[in-house]
């Protein structure tokens, strides 16, 4: 039997993925926070949009980890998240308050210590939906965050906030 032949258009070199490279200043980190966006898609987003995307899903990050475990109250984010998601956020803040009385070790690592972002990966799906993965740490434990925003209107709002 014979091997197939491949074939391959070396007229059209691949086209580079738009990219957004830039750094968020937050509060909790004593360093800039480094984020990579690229886009996938048609409609991609501008550099200002980037970085404000970028900024907004650090806040959103580091403040659903502290509605979860239990620092800050929900409400904080009704602004910036849909009813559903929020509602998420505050079950998962139940669950994990009800796990953590009968695990005062986990208590002790997750309750006092810091959220702070160290790196975010962005991708711009199409012009109204964005989603983000960004590494958090809570002192030495390592978590990664993903969001998805998507524009209502004239403004973004979280649709989806999970941290594992």
């Amino acid at each position: 039997m014979e091997q197939p032949t491949y074939h391959y258009a070396r007229e059209n070199p691949p086209c580079p993925v738009p990219s957004l490279d830039g750094y968020v200043i937050v509060e909790s980190s004593d360093v800039p926070v480094p984020y990579h966006i690229t886009s996938c898609g048609a409609g991609s987003i501008n550099a200002a949009q980037g970085h404000s995307l970028a900024v907004s899903s650090a806040r959103i990050a580091c403040m659903s980890a502290d509605i979860m475990r239990g620092q800050l109250h929900a409400g904080k984010l009704r602004r910036a998240v849909t009813g559903p998601c929020l509602k998420k956020l505050e079950t998962m803040a139940y669950l994990l308050d009800n796990h953590m009385q009968s695990n005062p070790e986990l208590k002790a690592k997750l309750r006092y210590l810091p959220v702070v972002p160290r790196m975010m990966s962005g991708m711009s799906i199409n012009p109204t939906t964005f989603e983000i993965s960004t590494h958090l740490t809570i002192g030495v434990q390592n978590y990664w965050s993903n969001i998805v925003l998507r524009q209502m209107g004239c403004r973004w709002l979280c649709t989806m906030t999970d941290i594992g």
